[in-house]
């Protein structure tokens, strides 16, 4: 029975932050014994998952959640464990309680303004107004102030944004109106996936080819998914007031923990795990995510995925994309050293172009368009190419991406 409350030791938490999983693994098996703390079963839970362990991180994942099932993040986790063993609706009905137990936005003491980034201000904003107009509902529904003043807030943000340095302000919200631009309703638009999601094609093996050969981890797959499948998708990004995590340079993200979970996404991993088994098998579902850029603010810096194999795919029409042949993914074929730990393959841009250079790293450019995946190993350093994309709500450049790691057991 877990009685014990204990935090993590000192030394285990640092194991973790540099990424030694087994040794953190092991560490926390013999702690487990000896004091099972939920945060201890959580930790042990997330080392195993991300070893690959899929059998033992469940089991543990179960022991946290039943030991205190107001515990996010063990709900999470089982969740993520769950959709890695293709569990899907196990994995839903966990993520939808995740959801529930997550805290909401706290105002500030005394009912004071909200300070959010001015780029996510206008993105909620514009969100809330497309909701209404999609939905026929009477202007006002969702965002109960007077069109001028919806009309003066969006030309402020705009000319605010225009005018940011490299990192965007954040502004205060206060009031009813305020409030709602700063914490919006949340909404998760739900549909039945359809019953293909990737598009059939004969080309698997070229994809295959190009990956292993001399892109040297890096391929590419037009026409992805199913135009079912992309229609689903575009409407449930546009539709869910899911993308709760902003980037001072311009861009929000959302995440599984944010509401970023569907059927259809669990689906379409599944089927790209069946559709190039030469890459996938044994590999399995461990992450994903999704990021809107601020039409001509940069996107992601470079980086590398904790990943395997990652998949990157892009769902904004091609009519958005103001530079064709621009926008898309800049990749470099050198991957991040086995000693850097995952804060200096993420937030280490000097550092990490000084490593490209020592290397002679080779870039290549992959253009934007809409359904185009790319493949590529996640070690790999990449970034968002410069971007510029025409302005409204629907024309932001969206993506998403899907990590997947080696399953042992």
């Amino acid at each position: 029975m877990v009685r014990s409350q204990a935090p993590l030791p000192e030394g285990i938490t640092r194991s973790i932050s540099y990424g030694r999983y087994g040794e953190a693994a092991d560490a926390l098996r013999t702690l487990v014994q000896r004091e099972p703390s939920v945060a201890v079963l959580v930790a042990l839970a997330d080392m195993t998952f991300q070893l690959g362990e899929l059998t033992e991180a469940k089991e543990n994942a179960l022991k946290a959640v039943e030991a205190d099932p107001r515990e996010h993040s063990a709900r999470v986790l089982l969740a993520r464990v769950r959709a890695a063993l293709d569990e899907r609706d196990a994995a839903l009905a966990d993520f939808r309680a995740a959801l529930e137990l997550a805290r909401p936005k706290a105002a500030p003491a005394g009912g004071g303004p909200i300070p959010l980034p001015a780029h996510q201000a206008l993105h909620n904003l514009e969100q809330l107004i497309y909701l209404e107009h999609v939905d026929n509902l009477a202007p006002g529904t969702l965002l109960p102030v007077p069109a001028n003043v919806r009309d003066v807030a969006q030309r402020k943000l705009n000319q605010l944004l225009d005018s940011a340095g490299d990192e965007i302000p954040a502004i205060p919200l206060g009031g009813q109106f305020g409030r709602l631009v700063a914490d919006p309703p949340l909404v998760l638009h739900d549909e039945s996936p359809p019953a293909l999601c990737l598009n059939r094609r004969d080309d698997w093996s070229g994809v295959v080819n190009a990956f292993k050969g001399e892109g040297k981890g890096i391929a590419f797959v037009d026409h992805l998914l199913t135009p079912e499948a992309l229609a689903q998708l575009q409407r449930f990004c546009l539709r869910s007031t899911i993308w709760r995590r902003s980037y001072p340079t311009g861009y929000l993200g959302a995440n599984p923990e944010s509401g970023f979970f569907s059927a259809l996404l669990l689906q379409i991993a599944t089927e790209l795990r069946q559709a190039l088994p030469e890459l996938l098998g044994g590999h399995h579902l461990n992450y994903w995510w999704s990021f809107v850029c601020q039409h001509q603010r940069p996107g992601i810096d470079i980086h590398a995925d904790q990943s395997d194999i990652s998949l990157n795919f892009w769902i904004t029409p091609d009519s958005a994309n103001l530079q064709p042949g621009g926008g898309g993914l800049d990749v470099w074929d050198v991957a991040a050293p086995d000693d850097w730990t995952f804060d200096d393959y993420n937030r280490g841009e000097k550092d990490i172009h000084a490593y490209l250079r020592q290397k002679g790293a080779r870039q290549t450019s992959i253009a934007y368009a809409e359904n185009r995946g790319l493949v590529f190993r996640g070690s790999i350093f990449h970034q968002t190419a410069p971007l510029r994309f025409a302005e409204g709500f629907e024309n932001r450049r969206r993506n998403v991406t899907m990590l997947f790691r080696r399953t042992q057991s």
